[in-house]
């Protein structure tokens, strides 16, 4: 007998099968096995990876200024990133792409539920904003969930999860041209 969902031990929805955290409520599969009983009285285990992003050595001066600094959780060196207009955030696939990905498989993107194309970042006139491409695991702006293909605005600073990954990302603010 297959199973074609699994439901959260926190939340009780329906999720899919190959899920690692619930779409609904952000619980993780991993963090509540079945044999742990899961009640309301543990179902908000404070996540510590948020606090080692947050403590971590920032350079402000090593963030381009045309681009953008992506601190993760657990890796010691942030990404630097300079691009056009628009950049997904996902995992490197054999199919072409017209928008550039920046694949996080190495900071074990897969294991954290990341999907192959997961999120999108794109430069606005004002700076940045943020778009869930219909992600399996969602993705939350500030422990805020996002909504798959609703644009929100990134502001430098910004503490993002996506899946179970969580990244801090940082950028100048861009200067305004001065009308002729």
């Amino acid at each position: 007998m297959e199973f074609k969902e699994k439901f959260c031990p926190v939340c009780k929805n329906k999720n899919d099968r190959d899920a690692i955290v619930c779409v609904h409520c952000g619980a993780s599969f991993d963090r509540y096995p079945p044999e742990t009983g899961v009640t309301t009285k543990n179902a908000d285990i404070p996540d510590l990876i948020a606090g080692e992003i947050l403590n971590a050595p920032i350079e402000k001066e090593l963030i381009p200024e045309d681009g953008i600094a992506i601190y993760a959780a657990g890796s010691a060196k942030p990404l630097y990133l300079r691009f056009d207009t628009e950049l997904i955030f996902g995992r490197k696939t054999d199919e072409p792409s017209d928008v550039p990905i920046l694949d996080l498989t190495e900071l074990g993107g897969y294991q954290m539920g990341l999907s192959r194309r997961h999120a999108m970042i794109r430069r606005t006139d004002e700076g940045y904003e943020l778009i869930d491409l219909f992600s399996t695991n969602g993705s939350w702006l500030n422990e805020e969930r996002m909504v798959p293909n609703k644009p929100y605005r990134l502001v430098s600073g910004a503490q993002l999860r996506l899946g179970r990954m969580r990244l801090l990302v940082l950028y100048n603010p861009r200067k305004k041209k001065n009308p002729e």
